[in-house]
């Protein structure tokens, strides 16, 4: 049986660039309700990839990844608010924001190992909401708003959220591929054999987390323009991390497409169950359960196992179609 066709690099770079670029050019077909849909899954997937490079990738099970979207968004606000920067430097700054205190938490919290860690920044996460609860500049329940002068259209709104997630899957590609990327797998897969040949924790570990915390910084600073103000329990809900951890388990952690594959699954199974009030959540966490269950890998090892299957199908038929060749016996 010949080996699967792998993708190659070229194709992993273009076939995302090709595909935002055909959603870019249509952004302004849509309807203003479905261009509010579209960025909202973008966002989610933005999320989702940004929390797959630690937890997914670095196998670090992060629950305080709600801390770089709460600082991202106050950050685009105050900005906005004061100095009134354009869009590219406002995200720019968000992003560094988040990044900056990403790596201040990594320090101490990547001390921490399996659940301990994982306890840890969800901790971390509680702290920060407290904290940005009591403190008078957030203005608390009556929000911070966003200027009027910087708020966005819906169209152009889409358009940044189709720029932001092709550049977040990039850079996660790009991480990934790299040497970076192979002692992050190398840690993952077997930390104590990597740290043998070599590869130092700390040094592998806080430059991924100031990647993914600086995407998750853009990405509220998207949420932020696209809601139009702020308040701590929005900003620095524990519901993005858990949203990004469901979107990751559903597509597959670990993998490039899964966030993306997981971040439509769950999009369209919250529309379709948005009806049904208190079982909305009841019905998520079972579809999550029995993806866990049955299907550990997710969307994309269900998708990669069907391939397979049809390859091996498609090689059997093939070989019992060929006649059987009659030997000759010599006279």
């Amino acid at each position: 049986m010949k080996p699967p066709i792998r993708v190659t690099t070229v194709a992993q770079y273009a076939v995302p660039i090709v595909v935002a670029a055909a959603l870019f050019a249509t952004a302004d077909l849509f309807r203003l309700a479905i261009t509010n849909q579209l960025t909202s899954l973008l966002l989610l997937a933005c999320l989702a990839m940004a929390w797959n490079l630690v937890s997914g990738f670095g196998g670090q099970f992060s629950l305080g990844h709600s801390i770089f979207v709460g600082v991202g968004g106050y950050t685009a606000a105050v900005v906005l608010d004061y100095a009134g920067w354009p869009l590219i430097p406002v995200l720019l700054g968000a992003g560094l924001a988040s990044a900056a205190i990403g790596v201040v938490l990594a320090y101490p919290m990547l001390r921490l190992r399996g659940p301990y860690f994982a306890i840890g920044t969800l901790g971390i996460a509680l702290a920060a909401l407290g904290w940005m609860l009591n403190w008078d500049f957030t203005r608390a329940s009556r929000g911070y708003p966003i200027p009027p002068s910087a708020m966005l259209d819906l169209t152009t709104l889409l358009r940044v959220a189709i720029v932001l997630a092709v550049v977040t899957f990039l850079v996660v590609l790009v991480v990934k591929n790299s040497p970076l990327g192979l002692r992050l797998l190398a840690l993952r897969d077997n930390e104590d054999g990597a740290v043998s040949l070599g590869v130092r924790r700390l040094s592998t570990l806080v430059p991924v987390w100031a990647i993914s915390a600086f995407l998750a910084g853009s990405m509220g600073a998207v949420v932020a323009l696209q809601n139009g103000n702020l308040t701590p329990n929005s900003a620095f809900s524990v519901q993005y991390t858990l949203d990004a951890v469901v979107v990751c388990v559903i597509g597959g952690m670990g993998t490039l497409s899964g966030p993306i594959l997981g971040a439509v699954v769950v999009f369209l199974l919250r529309q379709y169950t948005a009806d049904f009030a208190g079982w909305a959540t009841l019905i998520e966490a079972a579809v999550v359960i029995l993806i866990v269950r049955f299907f550990p890998d997710g969307a994309v090892g269900l998708i990669v196992r069907a391939g397979r299957r049809i390859r091996v199908l498609r090689a059997a038929g093939r070989k019992s179609a060929t006649p059987p060749v009659e030997r000759q016996i010599a006279p």
